[in-house]
């Protein structure tokens, strides 16, 4: 669902050690804090990480006592292993991951949203018409990409479905290593998938004329639920109240002062992880494209809702990738958020 840049999981290999480096120097200033180990969604950093960087660039972290180390996942479907075996004891996830983990027993809980509405999207060539009411023929025996990542897998059916389509009437190009833009506009693919955050900024990075077509996937049936959350285990919550408290509020301090200052927040990540693989003008895009969506219709950073995971769970179940719906505390807890 990330846009992919080559040479970045080399990248992001030289990030973890350098990471490992750091804290293993740390001052003697630093011992007095508590140290936690905070797991990306992605084999290396993007600006969805801006929050982060801030809490660390900017002294949010260490206000709350807290030392924070960042490390970045082999693929997309590991950072809840790295929370489960206590590699990780904070982690950043989507929602249907969350659902998914929790299907199989996995003993997650999410102490926040990061996003709070769906921004996932089919993408078209400029001059491609992309509109809801002409679905059907738009997609019929097309090339549509897709990471195969939870988020997709789950959504994908939906558009589908609201297509009046079967997969076997479409043709879906699964490459977790590729870059869907790039298929795209060889013309590998018809539609590449991913959320408008990400795809718009690399499009805008392509230098290519015209406007890239898109149909949100809420125009088409898929539930406007949040995307990502932030994650833990039960049992390290029910363990570790304070800590937990201490990240929440250090992340909401820093995602503020971003929202707020947006391009030196992208600037603080040109610095953070210089070899990320992304330029400053994706970064700075990517983030501004962001913001609208961290906060809820009355403002709000985080809070989360029976209705956002009885709307998802209730969904995915329909489309079979859960076998259970639990009830909506199952998946989520608000005990731990600051005072907004």
């Amino acid at each position: 669902m990330k846009l992919r840049r080559l040479g970045l999981a080399a990248a992001s290999t030289i990030l973890v050690l350098t990471g490992a480096v750091t804290a293993a120097t740390a001052s003697s200033s630093a011992a007095s804090l508590k140290s936690v180990t905070f797991a990306y969604d992605f084999p290396g950093p993007d600006f969805e990480l801006i929050p982060v960087v801030v809490a660390e660039d900017r002294g949010y972290f260490k206000a709350h006592g807290l030392n924070v180390t960042v490390d970045f996942p082999s693929n997309t479907s590991s950072t809840t292993q790295f929370l489960t075996t206590g590699t990780a004891q904070f982690g950043f996830i989507t929602t249907t991951d969350m659902a998914v983990a929790v299907n199989v027993g996995a003993p997650l809980v999410s102490i926040a949203n990061y996003s709070m509405r769906n921004n996932w999207a089919l993408f078209a060539k400029p001059g491609v018409s992309l509109q809801a009411a002409t679905l059907h023929k738009t997609l019929l025996g097309k090339r549509i990409f897709s990471y195969g990542d939870t988020w997709t897998e789950a959504m994908l059916p939906f558009v589908l479905r609201y297509a009046h389509l079967t997969t076997s009437q479409v043709k879906i190009i699964t490459n977790p290593t590729a870059n869907d833009l790039t298929y795209l506009l060889a013309g590998k693919v018809d539609f590449s998938t991913s959320t408008t955050n990400y795809e718009l900024p690399g499009f805008a990075g392509a230098h290519v004329k015209g406007h890239l077509s898109q149909l949100l996937g809420t125009q088409a049936g898929a539930p406007n639920i949040p995307i990502w959350v932030y994650a833990v285990t039960k049992s390290y919550a029910r363990s570790n109240p304070t800590t937990v408290k201490a990240f929440l509020a250090a992340i909401l301090e820093a995602t503020k002062w971003a929202a707020a200052h947006q391009v030196a927040a992208a600037t603080d990540f040109d610095k953070a992880y210089p070899k990320s693989g992304y330029t400053n003008a994706y970064n700075a895009l990517g983030w501004k494209l962001t913001v609208p969506f961290l906060t809820n219709a009355t403002h709000q950073y985080f809070t989360e809702t029976n209705a956002q995971w009885s709307t998802l769970t209730t969904a995915l179940k329909g489309i079979k990738l859960i076998t259970k719906v639990a009830s909506p505390s199952t998946y989520y807890t608000n005990t731990y958020q600051p005072a907004q």
